[in-house]
């Protein structure tokens, strides 16, 4: 997670009131921001989960805070001055949004607070200024509109944000220290991309630098934002959010939209002034929260938190703010009513309701995974928890699959785009990572996994499986048979192998296991050209077993 500096006093000038350190590291938490020091020169560090860019700066901070403690929150005032961008044809980074944000008072730390989202957005958000690059520039030094279009690195020349002399694109990259470290970005590119005014005035080369002509300062009254990236919802919901917390500082509010024509003659407007409108029935709130929570209390939390709210017969219309862009369905709107009511409100009120009428008891699920855990540890295996999260490089194209997975709407990580639909390739990539350390490997893991599955009412279908790893310089599909068999028996279950062919497996050594008539999972040997492609040269053979389906074998057995 990404951490946050912010002044304390400044913290306090923008929340209108003195915080205590007791009130902050009360109140920090309650927004899912974690304190993690606050200096004696007033200085706070927290860290902000990354769904929350919002709060990226002391002003989002702000923000949040102002509305937890019930003080009045800052309007912003969205406005169409007819402020227009022309975006050029630019392929491989095709997106550009604007916003603009008028009538600021800055100061020092105004501006490095701007720096700091800056960063942070583009760091996180826009995954390490990949997907989306962000600039900020004093308005008054440009000429609108603005055009986004390629140029030569060579004649094309301007003066880099911090530096004093004129450089050319092409020096940019080699001669700055942002040019060395974001160059590999336009690696292959004939022209780069840049920003300029009406007038010629180049306003940076994005995603690269600024230009030292047009940089904000605490003389600085009106500023333009942009973003640069490879689909449009990022980019705008990054001016959003740098528009809304840059317009804290704003003694009107006033946010300027600026539209863009692409050569479609397509439009994107910029920033949002709306987020998701969510509907809640009054009976979900309190079956989430556990407690019974009145309507007004709803309506009160939400406005609290910066929601527009109504009411529609035995519906609740949320409307989230335009910069809370982690909000999507309704369980996200409770989180925030229970945030606002405050956890130790609501646990307070359950310790309140009647007594549970039995004890409470493991899930056999639960109790099934337990006594696999047991067995295999018994046996020499070393159990390994990968996250549910991973990505279709790793769950389908390592092992030559054409399924699908379920696809996350706004991943965080390259890593982590979807959730794993098998637990066989996190083990190989726990695998890869240590055969050089061991000449002998037995891992296994038990997690759930999700299948999408157009029957379901989710789409998808959460299954708990237990997968195991064997790697040895004589490992063969007779090692996994034995292991399976071994754990099977220990549960009175004596499966048989049927020939199977699964894609990453040897086709001849590779099996179904069936218990009577149902497939419960596989075991085979993985195919050597995935292994040499990895430098491993040991054999590897791996077995995966669906859980839900032995737990249903072993009640009907018992009935």
């Amino acid at each position: 997670m990404p951490v946050i500096r912010v002044s304390k006093p400044d913290l306090e000038r923008l929340v209108g009131r003195v915080l205590s350190n007791e009130e902050i590291m009360d109140l920090l938490p309650r927004v899912k921001c974690e304190v993690e020091v606050i200096s004696e020169d007033g200085v706070i560090e927290y860290e902000a989960t990354h769904d929350r860019p919002d709060l990226f700066s002391v002003e989002g901070l702000a923000r949040a805070l102002r509305g937890l403690l019930g003080l009045e929150m800052h309007r912003y005032s969205f406005v169409d001055e007819g402020y227009k961008a022309y975006a050029k044809s630019i392929p491989k980074r095709p997106w550009v949004a604007f916003a603009i944000v008028k009538d600021l008072d800055l100061d020092d730390e105004a501006v490095q607070q701007m720096m700091q989202l800056q960063e942070k957005l583009a760091l996180t958000y826009g995954r390490r200024r990949r997907k989306a690059s962000i600039g900020v520039y004093d308005l008054d030094r440009i000429k609108p509109p603005i055009y986004y279009e390629l140029k030569s690195p060579v004649s094309t020349r301007f003066v880099p944000l911090n530096e004093v002399k004129e450089m050319s694109l092409q020096e940019i990259l080699v001669e700055t220290e942002k040019g060395r470290m974001y160059g590999y970005l336009l690696r292959g590119w004939d022209k780069y991309p840049v920003l300029r005014d009406s007038k010629g005035r180049i306003l940076s080369m994005p995603p690269i630098i600024n230009s030292e002509d047009t940089k904000v300062t605490v003389n600085t009254r009106n500023v333009l934002i942009d973003s640069t990236g490879l689909d449009p919802k990022t980019v705008v919901d990054v001016v959003t959010i740098m528009a809304t917390s840059i317009a804290e500082r704003s003694r009107t509010g006033r946010i300027v939209f600026v539209d863009t024509i692409y050569p479609d003659k397509s439009v994107l407007r910029a920033p949002n002034s709306k987020g998701r409108r969510i509907e809640l029935s009054r009976s979900m709130v309190s079956e989430i929260l556990g407690v019974e929570v009145p309507d007004e209390k709803i309506i009160e939390s939400l406005a609290r938190m910066g929601y527009n709210v109504s009411v529609e017969e035995d519906r609740i219309i949320a409307e989230a703010p335009c910069y809370r862009i982690d909000v999507f369905r309704d369980v996200d709107v409770v989180e925030d009513i229970a945030m606002a009511i405050g956890y130790e409100v609501i646990g307070r009120a359950a310790e309140e309701m009647p007594p549970a009428t039995h004890p409470g008891r493991i899930h056999p699920l639960e109790f099934l995974s337990r006594i696999m855990r047991r067995i295999l540890v018994g046996y020499g295996f070393v159990e390994v928890v990968n996250y549910m999260m991973s990505n279709p490089r790793i769950q389908l194209e390592m092992m030559g699959l054409r399924d699908e997975i379920i696809l996350v709407e706004n991943p965080k990580m390259e890593k982590y785009t979807g959730l794993r639909r098998w637990l066989t390739p996190g083990l190989l990539e726990v695998y890869f990572e240590n055969y050089e350390k061991e000449p002998r490997i037995m891992i296994f893991e038990v997690g759930d996994v999700a299948i999408p599955d157009k029957k379901s009412e989710t789409g998808a279908r959460i299954e708990r499986r237990m997968a195991l790893l064997i790697s040895h310089p004589k490992a063969t599909l007779t090692d996994g048979i034995a292991y399976i068999n071994v754990v099977l028996n220990r549960l009175k279950i004596r499966p048989v192998y049927k020939k199977a062919k699964i894609p990453g497996f040897l086709e001849q050594r590779t099996a179904k296991i069936m218990i009577g008539d149902v497939e419960v999972g596989f075991v085979g040997e993985i195919h050597p050209k995935i292994l040499y492609e990895r430098g491993a040269e040991n054999p590897v053979v791996v077995a995966e077993i669906t859980l839900d389906k032995l737990l249903e074998i072993i009640s009907s057995q018992q009935t």
